[in-house]
Order: structure tokens, then C-alpha cells, then sequence
């Protein structure tokens, strides 16, 4: 690791600002960066740094450590786990992670996050996190060894909740304590980037300056989120900029990560430099689990306004979504789902956003209800409670929800996604439909309703193969390999001199790269708002189609015979 930079050789405020006046030579350094910015990057994460012909390697103590492990270590990029322990015993790591998004903001990363970090600080490891989610550090209490092991910088931001449901508020740059100093307090040996936000950005610009060794983990499919946000004819346009973005950042990093191969290839196609590790996924099978279906959970799925009777309600097949509801989950399909399936069907819809009083009036109340949060014990037994999980986004890069759903012994009916091959077999844990293909969900929705049993015990004993605990393995390995990479082939700490040309140069593609997205992104942004006028009437217009549709559907529909068994109402259906 780096020595830190001491106040006695240059105290920084962020953006590579130097107290006190500047000097000429930081004028020239300031216009090189400028027009460095603009060279278009290659596909080789060497070429920004030959850019800067002042860096040197490290000869210190630490990295000659280092290379003796090295060679006990077997790092090999073409496979998903990497590196592989030789009898080398890892020594405690200080790691900085940025995450704009930290519980008590729900989301499939801060779930992935929440297991990861609680078995890092397991192995002895520190972590300090960077984040704009303001309640993040009572995420530790009550437990000893994560407020031992886990610290926070909780830095001032903005919350788009009336707007964009998702946690992705701007970290001032100028506030105290900044990102710049965070990173330099907490003398980190890794520094972990989540996402590609302006504020991630602009912490991989500092860590790089800093010549610290970063992974930076990719976990949302912006690109296609950009079809969703930006107006359509700006679409192609925009998605150009951000992958010019994207690339002039990503290439900082020594190791790259992504949540499915099927979006690491994407990202390589769009010209992320390869490899791009696959970072397995995980869940938590103990928690998610069979048993924890209840009748009483399943009474509430139904809602207040359906008093249904225990009998009544075991001969309604029970469906369930989970998922933050904005408008790139697709919720909309499964309205029209809805419509061509057998009137004795119920939908439950776990989640909530501002998206939520847009969506509702599209759904029957009748047939339909909207939950809101639930989390913990009781999510798990909402899951196992239902009969089927059924799903019409195809936005995941990976899709937490399957995995928890198929450890809770509930089959899956979904829109197909590449993501989904890597832990997802049709007609064996559930089925899927083409994407925007009604009559193919339809058909998805009537197979699996005929062999309920079969594929729920197929689908738990597949999820009972993803472990956080490998999840965590494999990432610990990951934050070695790359200190190890980092170290093997970079450079000494730099001189005053080179530090602030540093800061200069990359704090300035940052800048270049934010205009960029000002100038040529946002005025196309389209934010959908709620619905508040003409609800009642939409949501009747919507209720009396739905019935109308029904009742067409029912005449057609399959003699439906049921049975029971453990409380619970197992079907089969017959032509």
C-alpha cells in the first residue's frame, strides 16, 4: 500500500484544489488535461497511464510483501473466480467502499452488500463506506462486530424520491468531509467503486490520483434504463455518451465486475477493456426457506379489502412480484398477463415508488393487491407463502428476486433474460416467456401451473447452490488480485509535483465528462409523475375492461380440479 499523504507535504481540499495560490505551472498542467481529455481511450488500461511518464515502481517494503505472495497465487482472467489460495494466509484489508446506495434504501445491490460486508468483517477485514444514504451507520447496531470492523462517511446529498425512485443522490464534491479527504483519512488498501453515478466517478478520479488500487463494480444496465428515461429519439445518441463515459472511467480500474457473463459481454462489446469478472451471487437459504410459508402471511397478500375465507382463499392461486416499482420493472405487462389467465388467480405486488400511483389504476383491485415494503422474516415468508413468483422485467443484470424466490420453493414464471441462464433452467425451476410475447406468457403461466410441486422442488435445490459465502470468497480474492496487480505493475508514490498534475488531469476528464452528460443527456431526461387527476375514472375504465376481458378468457379457459395438501392448495389441471 501507498504511504498516505501527509498536511506537512500539501494539504487538498477536493478536486485537486491546492491552498493558497496557484502557480503557473498548474495553469499549463490544467490545459494538457484538457485536451488529454479528448483523446479518445483505448481498450488498454496502461495507456492512461503512460500518459504520465513521471510514475515509478514501487519499491517499498510493502509491495516486495506482496510479490513474494504473488507468486504463491494463481490469478487466472479467463474464469470467474480468481485468485485461488495456495496455503498464503491473506492479511487484513482496509477497504473503502462507495455505495450511493446503502440500506435502509432496498435494492438488490444494498441486499448483496449487506451479506458481503457482514462476512468480510467475518474474515477480519475493514471497511469503511462512502454514501449519500444518510441512516446508513445504524445499519450496524446491535452487532459488535460490524461496528468494530465497519465505519462511514455519510456525506450530504440529494434525493430525487419525488421523481426517480432509486437511491442515486449527487455527493457534493465541496462539502466536508469530502470524498477526497475520506479516502485520504482512511488510508485504504482497495478502494471498491459501485456504479457509474457522477459521485462514483468522481471517487474512482481520486482514488486513481491517489494511485490507489480500485475494483469497480457494475451492477445496473444504465443502457437500457436510457430507452426508459430519455426521450426516444434521443436514445441512441445519449447511450453513445454514456459509453464514452463509462469507458473513460472504467479504464482506472485494476479489476472490473459485473453480476451475469451476459453483461460483462455486453460491456465488453460496448468497449470496456477485458476481462470482466462474473461476481457470483448469493443467497441466504436459511432465511429464505420453505417453512416460513404461513397462512397467515398469505392472508395479508390478499389484502383488507378481500375478506376472503381460508377455504375460499386456498382456491385462488396466489402470484407474487417483488420489486421497487418504477417504470423499467415493465409492470405493466403483467396487467395483460392478468387478463388471459383463469379468473381464480390473485396477484400480490411487494414494493413501493412513486411509480406506484401510475401503476395502480392499470391493475382490478378485485384481483390485485399492492402491498407496499415489507423486508427480513416477513419478505421471506411472503415468498414462500405464495404459489408462484412471477416477474416482467428484463432491465436485471442479475435479479436478486429469482434466487430468493427459488430458495423459498416458489417456481418462477418470467420474462427471459441471458442473466437468468446462469442459474435458471425452463421447465425445470419455472418458465419464461419471450419478451413482450403475451401468448408465450400466457402459455408460461399455464404450464407452470400444472406441476407446481415438481418445479418448486427443483428450484430449491438449485438456489441451494448460490452461497454468499462463495460470493464473499471470491470477492476477497478479487481485492487481493487487484492490490497484487496494482502493485506488480504500477508505481511509487508520486512527487508533490506529479500529485497535483494528477488531480489536475483526471479531475478534469471528470468534469469534461459531466458536461457531456449536462450538455447532451439531460435535456432529454423524461421523468414519469404520478397520475393525480381522472384515478377514479381511469381505475374504472381499467376495472371494466378487465372484467370484460375475464369474462371472454374464462369461457375458454381449462377445467380446473383442485387438492389440497399441508394446508395449502396444490393444483392440477387438466384439458
Amino acid at each position: 500500500m501507498l504511504p498516505p499523504f501527509t498536511s506537512t507535504s500539501v494539504n487538498y481540499d477536493c478536486v485537486g484544489s491546492k491552498n493558497g495560490n496557484g502557480s503557473t505551472w498548474s495553469w499549463a498542467a490544467g490545459c494538457v488535461a484538457v485536451a488529454a481529455a479528448f483523446i479518445p481511450t483505448t481498450t488498454s488500461r496502461e495507456t492512461s497511464e503512460q500518459s504520465n511518464p513521471c510514475l515509478m515502481k514501487n519499491t517499498t517494503s510493502t509491495t516486495n510483501d506482496l510479490n513474494e505472495n504473488h507468486k504463491q497465487l494463481v490469478i487466472n482472467y479467463d474464469q470467474t473466480e480468481v485468485p485461488t489460495k495456495n496455503g498464503v494466509e491473506h492479511r487484513a484489508l482496509r477497504i473503502l467502499l462507495f455505495a450511493e446506495s446503502f440500506p435502509s434504501f432496498t435494492s438488490g445491490i444494498t441486499r448483496r452488500f449487506k451479506e458481503i460486508i457482514r462476512r468480510l468483517a467475518k474474515k477480519g477485514h475493514y471497511i469503511h463506506v462512502i454514501t449519500g444514504c444518510k441512516n446508513a451507520s445504524t445499519w450496524t447496531d446491535g452487532n459488535d462486530l460490524l461496528h468494530e470492523h465497519v465505519t462511514f462517511s455519510i456525506l450530504p446529498s440529494t434525493a430525487f424520491t419525488n421523481k426517480i425512485d432509486c437511491a442515486c443522490p449527487f455527493l457534493f464534491p465541496h462539502t466536508k468531509p469530502s470524498i477526497c479527504s475520506a479516502i485520504r483519512n482512511y488510508q485504504p488498501d482497495v478502494v471498491h467503486v459501485v456504479e457509474q453515478t457522477p459521485a462514483a466517478m468522481m471517487c474512482g478520479v481520486f482514488a486513481k490520483a491517489l494511485n490507489l488500487p480500485i475494483v469497480w463494480s457494475s451492477h445496473t444496465n444504465i443502457d437500457f434504463y436510457l430507452s426508459t428515461y430519455v426521450r426516444s429519439y434521443a436514445v441512441k445518441f445519449a447511450r453513445k455518451i454514456y459509453q464514452y463515459i463509462r469507458l473513460k472511467h472504467l479504464v482506472y480500474s485494476s479489476i472490473n465486475l459485473t453480476v451475469s457473463q451476459d453483461f460483462a459481454d455486453f460491456m465488453e462489446q460496448t468497449g470496456v477493456p477485458s476481462p470482466i469478472l462474473v461476481w457470483k451471487t448469493g443467497v441466504d437459504s436459511d432465511l429464505f426457506h420453505p417453512q416460513r410459508k404461513s397462512l397467515t402471511m398469505r392472508q395479508r397478500m390478499f389484502g383488507t379489502k378481500h375478506n376472503y375465507t381460508v377455504d375460499e382463499m386456498n382456491n385462488i392461486t396466489l402470484f407474487l412480484c417483488v420489486g421497487r416499482i418504477s417504470p423499467e420493472k415493465n409492470f405493466e405487462f403483467l396487467s395483460l398477463v392478468l387478463d388471459r389467465i383463469p379468473s381464480q388467480t390473485f396477484l400480490c405486488i411487494i414494493g413501493d415508488g412513486p411509480f406506484r400511483q401510475t401503476l395502480e389504476p392499470l391493475f382490478p383491485i378485485e384481483r390485485v393487491y399492492f402491498f407496499g415494503y415489507l423486508g427480513g422474516e416477513e419478505l421471506a415468508s411472503a415468498y414462500a407463502s405464495a404459489d408462484y413468483f412471477i416477474y416482467a422485467s428484463i432491465s436485471e443484470t442479475f435479479g436478486q428476486v429469482y434466487l430468493e424466490a427459488m430458495a423459498s420453493g416458489t417456481p418462477v414464471i418470467a420474462a427471459e433474460g441471458g442473466q437468468m441462464k446462469e442459474f435458471f433452467h425452463n421447465g425445470e425451476h419455472g418458465y419464461v416467456w419471450k419478451p413482450g410475447d403475451l401468448d408465450d406468457a400466457e402459455k408460461a403461466v399455464r404450464h407452470a401451473m400444472k406441476e407446481r410441486d415438481r418445479l418448486s422442488i427443483n428450484a430449491r435445490k438449485q438456489a441451494l447452490k448460490h452461497s454468499w459465502d462463495n460470493a464473499a470468497d471470491q470477492l476477497d480474492n478479487v481485492y487481493y488480485s487487484a492490490l497484487i496487480k496494482h502493485n506488480d505493475d504500477h508505481y511509487a508514490a508520486p512527487s508533490t509535483f506529479f500529485l497535483i498534475f494528477r488531480l489536475f488531469y483526471y479531475t478534469i476528464v471528470w468534469f469534461i465528462c459531466i458536461g457531456l452528460a449536462i450538455v447532451f443527456m439531460l435535456p432529454f431526461v423524461r421523468v414519469c409523475s404520478p397520475i393525480i387527476k381522472n384515478t377514479t375514472t381511469t381505475a374504472a375504465t381499467s376495472t371494466a375492461l378487465s372484467s370484460k376481458n375475464r369474462q371472454k378468457n374464462d369461457n375458454n379457459n381449462n377445467e380446473i380440479s383442485l387438492s389440497y395438501k399441508n394446508g395449502f392448495r396444490k393444483q392440477t389441471i387438466t384439458k
